[in-house]
């Protein structure tokens, strides 16, 4: 985006650029459903084409890419003909480093109308899905399969860089099987077994996602070692492994559930196990960080929150697990390890 610099915009331009923020979500998750994206993968095309290609009015298309521009997603050179930056870029689909998934699902209804209601999120201390979508966030995805499957990709979209760092940051090669709880498409679980040949892997989620799940992951060549498991993390069975991950679950439920998650995992396992819990952590003294913004998206759209690691600590250690280290990572995200005794 064309932000000011701080040397020259007065305090109302610097304000309204903070204001204005989800203009921005939508105008990238617009830019992806509308399949403006893929439309200019190709490289620069005129406004008139494109249109014509997407059956719509090019007045209105140019007013779409023009605000493109200013959110750094596109380019225009010469006038009229427009063209993906590297940042947008990573709004097509299938590409490394892909963020479509994240684009469609943060711009959705699923998202936008809970924080419309965020000052009542904070006077309850519960989420408003109910109230803004009519049923809970996990509901709602699954009524619509093209929902279910867009937020997938976005889980995806995260797990990618993530999977490629946590399999330098910790060697694997000593387990026989790693299961992935809650896994979503698997894409964290295959940056794993890709980097420790001679292990097996259990991908563990809901029946719905099951099926995007196994086309991702023939799609990365692991069909031979990948154990596809359908159920509820909160019932008793999940499938036993010497390590477990756990990447971005934890943060989606309030310290009951999650408890009941940990415990669940613990009732599997076998004695020495390792669990990898992949969330953002909150700083304990209170300094600004991502994850204070993403606490708050938990509280409105599932009731869920972040949590420092004083807290990780402790609700692991209720649950049975001893919480032995906290690595961070380039992506902002922490590796907490923890293992049963």
């Amino acid at each position: 985006m064309d932000h000011p610099s701080e040397q020259t915009a007065s305090p109302t331009a610097q304000f309204m650029q903070y204001v204005s923020g989800f203009w921005i979500t939508q105008i990238l998750g617009t830019l992806v459903r509308l399949e403006v994206v893929e439309q200019l993968a190709a490289g620069a095309r005129p406004c008139d084409d494109v249109a014509r290609a997407l059956g719509l009015e090019s007045q209105h298309l140019h007013r779409l890419l023009r605000a493109g521009v200013t959110a750094g997603m596109l380019v225009e050179a010469p006038p009229g003909t427009f063209a993906l930056t590297s940042l947008g870029g990573v709004l097509r689909k299938g590409v490394p480093g892909s963020m479509r998934g994240i684009a469609l699902a943060m711009s959705s209804p699923g998202h936008w109308l809970p924080w419309g209601q965020l000052a009542e999120a904070i006077r309850t201390g519960r989420p408003r899905t109910q109230e803004t979508l009519g049923m809970d966030f996990w509901a709602w995805l699954n009524r619509d399969p093209s929902l279910t499957e867009e937020f997938a990709e976005g889980m995806g979209n995260l797990s990618d860089e993530v999977g490629q760092e946590l399999a330098t940051l910790h060697d694997f090669s000593a387990y026989t099987r790693v299961a992935d709880i809650g896994g979503s498409q698997g894409v964290l679980l295959g940056h794993v077994l890709k980097a420790s040949p001679q292990c097996r892997g259990i991908l563990f989620d809901q029946p719905a996602v099951i099926p995007s799940a196994r086309a991702r992951i023939q799609a990365q060549g692991l069909a031979d070692r990948v154990e596809l498991v359908g159920g509820d993390f909160f019932a008793p069975g999940l499938p036993a492994a010497e390590a477990y991950l756990l990447k971005f679950i934890l943060h989606d439920w309030d310290d009951e559930a999650a408890s009941r998650i940990l415990r669940r995992i613990h009732e599997g396992a076998p004695s020495g196990a390792r669990l990898f819990v992949l969330e953002q952590v909150l700083p304990d003294d209170g300094s600004p960080s991502f994850a204070s913004l993403l606490d708050l998206n938990m509280l409105a759209v599932v009731g869920g929150k972040e949590r420092t690691a004083k807290e990780f600590r402790a609700l692991l250690a209720a649950a049975g697990w001893t919480l032995e280290a906290i690595t961070p990572s380039r992506t902002g995200i922490r590796v907490l390890e923890a293992r049963k005794p």
